[in-house]
């Protein structure tokens, strides 16, 4: 498929910002970007992650370390069938956590027996 030139005016701290995060993933900006069209093409519609604040993660975790330390191991979120682990979903959560000492916290619980 030929390519195109095609300037873009953007913001240069998260241009800068961007640019970072698509070398740490072996990707030129140029490519991350086709990429991303590629796959909103391909299924068809423009879709973004969900954003989830620092605080929400901190959130929910605080709340899994809290229902693990009574000795739930398992919750069914939304009321569906399925149940999922609270071990599980803090392991998940913990590269999210940025306050250390939740950090520890959940790293502590998880290495209880």
């Amino acid at each position: 498929m030929p390519k195109t030139l095609k300037t873009f005016r953007l913001d240069l701290e998260l241009y800068g910002r961007f640019k970072d995060l698509a070398s740490k993933s072996g990707c030129t900006v140029t490519g991350a970007f086709e990429k991303f069209m590629g796959s909103c093409v391909e299924n068809g519609v423009l879709s973004f992650p969900r954003s989830v604040s620092a605080k929400d993660v901190e959130a929910e975790a605080r709340v899994m370390l809290a229902w693990l330390k009574k000795g739930q191991h398992w919750y069914n979120p939304e009321s569906g069938e399925e149940e999922f682990s609270v071990e599980g979903r803090l392991l998940h959560l913990l590269p999210k956590v940025r306050d250390q000492a939740l950090k520890e916290k959940i790293e502590e619980s998880l290495k209880a027996p």
